[in-house]
């Protein structure tokens, strides 16, 4: 199984969710704070239930899977895909969504996010 390391600034608890999409097809992701600097925790919204539930996790309950690879492990189905063809072509199509998130703090944090295929 392949997978591609980000790591993503976040804004802080004010500020607009960052919306994270996907750069390659995956069958999973895994995200937690990266520990550089002092962890504050997460709000995270995600494509499981549409994006209407704003989840809080502290550092203690990361790292954070979607799906479950205890439900799917590692032969899930496709979660999506990274942009196919020209912005503007008759066959475009956006990257898939899968997570919007900030800090669960004042100060913005950085987020580790792993695509697995």
């Amino acid at each position: 199984m392949a997978s591609r390391l980000r790591q993503i600034a976040l804004n802080g608890n004010a500020g607009a969710f960052v919306n994270i999409v996907l750069t390659g097809p995956a069958r999973s992701v895994e995200m937690m704070e990266d520990e550089a600097a002092a962890t504050t925790g997460l709000q995270v919204q995600s494509i499981e239930d549409g994006f209407v539930t704003t989840n809080v996790f502290s550092f203690g309950s990361e790292p954070l899977q979607i799906p479950s690879l205890a439900r799917y492990p590692n032969s899930g189905p496709l979660l999506g895909l990274n942009a196919q063809n020209t912005v503007g072509a008759f066959n475009y199509i956006a990257a898939t969504k899968v997570v919007s998130a900030r800090s669960n703090a004042a100060g913005g944090t950085t987020l580790r996010f792993i695509e697995n295929d």
